[in-house]
């Protein structure tokens, strides 16, 4: 017998688990992140009420806690539909997240308490997307075909220009010449979310509403900007940026074929790096590509450190883990499909369908 995630919160698992809403680890929750060397932007409490203000989705932060206070945790997103099955994932429709932990062992009683979970929702997985370390023997299956990239930008602007390859400082002073102009902040959403519904169409990937990224510029706000690169007042390119304790992480970008030879990618990766530079950011990270992709050979050329991403499940039938990623060849035909709709067609229809590939 299930229990439903309304009524699961503020569960005790055990001396040390406890189960809250992950909006309501608040400060507490935040105060912690900033003291553990793998926490993310994606681990952040903000993301209980993007989700749940996007898709409806209820979630949960799942703490590890001695003398009362947290030296652990996890955040999960529960879903149940019939793409994904029953299912708590750490995060969807993002690149990270996973159980964080002050040592192996709090880790361990971590993902104890995530199969406690698996149990007391009457799911069929867990889906936790940890950088660098996964969990190894204690998960059942894990995936390891996405690798991170993450460029050291704590040095002077021109000393990095310097290290970059010949090739790549060809190109940036190509991207110079198109005279682009720039805009940082968060009020031009209508000119990223036209630029990012036209690349997701050329890659055959329904696009997210818009209001998730309403929402997210609103309850991130000190941690979230858009990047906008213009030609004529024309918007050609964009990214938006999320910056947490030392790091810039690009984690959406749109750079639609139509503008590709304005090089707009180039500028406003190398206008982040360079006014970033030297500052309370200290590397830059380009997010998650599978080798051998054209976004692997973009990225390894700023010549950053590659770290893996290790998928891992907790289930008790791993034959019941769904393979959802815009990449399963079982999606080949939907994609060329969709890749020949019209643009409004899949503005209007992406969004409802974007929940199910997380």
């Amino acid at each position: 017998m299930s229990i439903k995630a309304n009524d699961i919160v503020m569960h005790k698992l055990g001396e040390s688990l406890e189960i809250i809403p992950l909006a309501d680890g608040g400060e507490e929750w935040l105060a912690y992140l900033e003291t553990d060397a793998a926490a993310d932007i994606c681990h952040h409490p903000a993301w209980g009420t993007i989700f749940a203000g996007t898709f409806g989705l209820k979630s949960l932060l799942l703490t590890h806690r001695a003398a009362g206070k947290i030296d652990g945790g996890v955040p999960l997103i529960v879903f149940d539909q019939p793409l994904t099955g029953k299912a708590l994932i750490s995060m969807p429709y993002l690149n990270y997240g996973g159980i964080l932990g002050q040592s192996e062992s709090i880790k361990h009683d971590l993902a104890f308490g995530c199969r406690e979970l698996l149990k007391l929702q009457g799911a069929d997985y867990v889906e936790l997307r940890h950088t660098g370390v996964g969990l190894g023997p204690n998960a059942d299956s894990t995936r390891e075909n996405r690798v991170t990239y993450r460029l050291d930008i704590n040095r002077p602007a021109d000393d990095i220009f310097k290290s970059l390859r010949k090739q790549l400082r060809t190109r940036l002073r190509r991207a110079a010449e198109q005279e682009l102009t720039q805009y940082r902040g968060n009020e031009r959403l209508d000119d990223f979310y036209r630029l990012f519904a036209m690349a997701m169409k050329e890659h055959g990937t329904p696009v997210m509403p818009r209001r998730f990224f309403e929402l997210v510029l609103t309850h991130l706000n000190k941690h979230a900007e858009m990047m906008i690169a213009y030609k004529d007042d024309r918007p050609v390119g964009g990214k938006l940026v999320l910056r947490f304790k030392d790091r810039a992480t690009m984690t959406w970008g749109c750079y639609p074929d139509r503008y590709k030879h304005l090089l707009a990618n180039y500028h406003l990766t190398w206008e982040l790096i360079r006014q970033s530079a030297q500052g309370p950011i200290h590397s830059i990270d380009f997010g998650r590509s599978a080798p051998g992709s054209g976004g692997h050979d973009y990225k390894i050329n700023w010549g950053p450190e590659e770290i893996p991403i290790f998928v891992d499940y907790l289930a008790s039938e791993p034959a019941r883990i769904p393979n959802l990623k815009p990449d399963n060849v079982k999606f080949k035909m939907a994609i060329a499909v969709w890749k020949r709709l019209p643009l409004g067609v899949t503005k209007l229809i992406g969004p409802r369908l974007s929940r199910y590939f997380v």
